[in-house]
């Protein structure tokens, strides 16, 4: 099968983008013609029978909101000459058979996210930001385009939450939808999980009694660390020895102050932006993500094939994998402050707890690979090859 793969950047960083990046390799060692049409690719990341087809974008200061609708629109131009038999978009474009939602529908993030402003007026002054803004014009008209009637692509969800939300926001109907979880890459495990454990328990100076829960996000407010430092509070008032790892920004200020103004300076580790997080997985007790909105967030996979305990909400699709008290707990909301409390200090305060849901959150996540994951989505492509072609035509879907 010729496929074609259309993301604006193909790289390390970004869930989507270490993704496809995946997908393409995956898919050519499966005998598939793989294209890709992208703007940049990130040196090493497709190998040499993947074709790269770039897409130019001539710069335009200060209409840079409009990067988005340029790609999806130059992108469509390059596709309608590729002859392919399949067309696989993953966000922002609309030129497509088949769209892999790494990131949720985008009305859904907009709706969660809002909910971090504990104020009304916060609220509506964000939303009446995010009207006026020409990026977000952009995405409205890009999702016009790729959800309009008669042109819906078949929607590969990674989770049944995200799945909702496409019927939802968008009117794809169920049979248009397929469930494909995200993977694990175990192709690079730590050699020595019990030297990593020591080395990074050393350098941030944690005791052998030390509880260490850990936060790992690129959007730190997004992902509720505003919340986790308030539930926190309380953990670190009562017992001495937890403490509260955060890493994955580098825009650590406001956290900062924050941890200040709640008297835990002193035990919380702000390690800002790291390129490899196998060795804070390593050293911690447990881990902690109360995000607002995460389709399936990967870290949380990473922190159970670790071997440790999660507390998450349940606007996190990943939530759907944890059993409520067996590998992990599922809080209400990220502002069920009091709920985030009472499970830090039991996972604080017991360590055979931790160890045992430990061990079953790894035990659960184990057939999570992403070599299983992708082999179920070129399953679903293979599957709905013929559907989507007699749906849109190889060159009519304009």
């Amino acid at each position: 099968m010729r496929i074609a793969l259309n993301i604006e950047v193909v790289g390390r960083r970004g869930g989507a983008e270490k993704y496809a990046g995946s997908l393409a390799r995956h898919l050519a060692s499966a005998g598939h013609e793989v294209h890709v049409v992208a703007r940049s690719v990130a040196p090493g990341e497709l190998p040499p029978e993947v074709q790269w087809h770039p897409v130019r974008l001539a710069r335009l200061p200060g209409l840079g909101g409009l990067r988005a609708y340029r790609f999806a629109a130059a992108s469509q131009r390059l596709l309608d000459h590729l002859p392919v038999d399949l067309i696989l978009g993953f966000s922002k474009t609309w030129r497509q058979h088949a769209y892999l939602s790494v990131g949720g529908p985008h009305p859904a993030t907009l709706e969660h996210s809002g909910r971090r402003f504990r104020s009304a007026w916060s609220r509506i002054a964000w939303r009446l930001g995010k009207l006026l803004s020409l990026r977000q014009w952009s995405f409205r008209v890009i999702d016009g385009k790729a959800f309009s009637r008669g042109r819906a692509p078949h929607v590969i969800a990674v989770s049944r939450m995200s799945a909702e939300h496409f019927q939802k926001h968008h009117g794809v109907p169920a049979e248009r939808i397929s469930v494909v979880y995200n993977g694990l890459d175990d192709t690079n495990p730590l050699e020595d999980a019990a030297t990593a454990r020591r080395r990074f328990r050393g350098r941030l100076g944690l005791a052998d009694d030390d509880t260490a829960v850990l936060f790992v996000a690129c959007n730190y407010a997004l992902k509720g660390l505003e919340p986790l430092l308030e539930a926190f509070a309380p953990v670190a008032a009562r017992m001495t020895q937890p403490k509260l790892v955060v890493c994955g920004n580098n825009r650590i200020g406001r956290y900062r102050r924050q941890a200040r103004r709640l008297g835990i300076e002193n035990r919380v580790h702000f390690l800002g932006f790291l390129e490899d997080v196998r060795e804070c997985y390593a050293g911690c007790d447990a881990f902690a993500l109360p995000s607002f909105y995460d389709p399936c967030s990967l870290v949380v996979l990473e922190a159970m094939a670790a071997g440790l305990p999660v507390i998450t909400t349940r606007q996190n699709g990943a939530a759907e994998l944890l059993t409520e008290g067996v590998d992990g707990f599922v809080v209400e909301s990220p502002w069920a402050i009091e709920s985030m409390t009472d499970r830090l200090v039991r996972l604080a305060g017991d360590a055979e707890l931790r160890r045992s849901m430990g061990r079953r959150a790894a035990d659960q996540v184990r057939a999570f690979t992403l070599k299983t994951r992708l082999a179920e989505l070129l399953a679903v492509l293979e599957r709905i090859a013929p559907q989507g072609l007699s749906t849109h035509g190889s060159r009519s879907a304009a």
